[in-house]
């Protein structure tokens, strides 16, 4: 890479590492895995930097960014045994404190968790949307109906009573 361009990569990781942290901390869940997911996509960005179009270097990191979260989910779904019970069920109060943004996002499938954040944190049109992941309109439409459906859904669970109990 040229002196001149990598002081041009400088400045846009510079300028844009907060939004890229914040991103990837929706889509992920955590900070580590945030920070891993910035990282690499950064990495593949660093190398394509010449090939990017000036002006287009954000929408090219958000879109390898989401590849790098997909295919990382994808590798990501292959059953771990543990010798370790799950966590008891949580209490009515506990519940209350879970329902955060993250946890609400951590329970979506992660094509429709992808396109909540591109949607409503990024607030990027159904068109941008598609053209980021490359997938057609109408199934970025529906995966966002889905989503929706499933976060409401679960906004208006009852709580739990007892040890987790259903009335």
């Amino acid at each position: 890479m040229r002196g001149t361009d990598e002081e041009a990569f400088r400045a846009f990781v510079t300028e844009r590492q907060t939004v890229l942290r914040r991103r990837a901390f929706l889509l992920c869940g955590n900070w580590a895995d945030g920070d891993e997911l910035v990282q690499e996509a950064l990495a593949r960005v660093y190398v394509a930097w010449h090939r990017i179009t000036p002006g287009a270097e954000a929408a090219y990191t958000r879109r390898t960014m989401m590849n790098v979260y997909l295919n990382d989910q994808r590798k990501r779904r292959r059953e771990i045994l543990t010798d370790q019970t799950p966590e008891p069920a949580v209490t009515d109060h506990d519940r209350e404190l879970a329902l955060t943004l993250t946890e609400l996002l951590k329970d979506l499938p992660d094509k429709q968790r992808a396109v909540i954040v591109l949607r409503f944190w990024e607030d990027l049109t159904v068109p941008q949307i598609a053209e980021c992941t490359g997938v057609a309109e109408g199934t970025i439409k529906s995966q966002i109906s889905r989503a929706l459906a499933a976060l409401r859904d679960r906004l208006a669970e009852p709580p739990l009573t007892g040890a987790g109990a259903v009335p």
